[in-house]
């Protein structure tokens, strides 16, 4: 049996009003997981949803963080996201265009997706648990965030060992 969504809220009263009629929602969960792969730690914040012409239009700023992996040292970092909902959902469901949002048949609108979609989009491109993070050794794999690892820094890949020799010998001629 599938979990339902806690981001599922039901907009029938909103079908029945007049155009213009909106309601205000407050979020405030301490941890929320969107998916397998999102859970956002904490989620606040408001959204609005208003009766349009053409179904519910909600809008609002949300303020949460994700657990992710640095990618210098694999340590755990918390980034922060602000997410901002901007979106229509059509009812009646038939005059929705291809690919666009819809309100259930049950006046119901699962806002998951939506802020599952949106917080990853908000992620950086390279997440670090701080701006001078040091990663990790090379040679041993050690957090270098945590000290120095010992490992000797003057070894030389053989590969570039032939290299090495060549500019000894013309040091030695200047």
């Amino acid at each position: 049996m599938m979990k339902l969504s806690r981001l599922r809220f039901n907009f029938g009263f909103l079908l029945e009003a007049d155009y213009g009629t909106s309601r205000r929602i407050e979020l405030d969960y301490p941890s929320i997981q969107l998916s397998d792969d999102v859970t956002l730690t904490p989620l606040q914040g408001t959204l609005t949803a208003t009766r349009t012409t053409e179904g519910i239009y909600i809008q609002g700023r949300l303020e949460s963080s994700m657990s992710l992996d640095c990618v210098r040292c694999l340590d755990e970092a918390i980034v922060p996201l602000e997410i901002a909902l901007d979106e229509l959902y059509y009812y009646p469901p038939q005059v929705a265009p291809p690919g666009e949002h819809r309100v259930g048949e049950d006046g119901m609108i699962d806002l998951a997706p939506l802020v599952r979609e949106l917080s990853l989009l908000a992620l950086p491109i390279k997440v670090l648990c701080r701006p001078d993070c040091l990663g990790l050794c090379q040679e041993c794999g050690a957090n270098l965030n945590l000290g120095d690892c010992g490992c000797d820094e003057s070894d030389i890949d053989p590969r570039l060992a032939m290299l090495e020799s060549l500019l000894k010998n013309s040091g030695n001629a200047n």
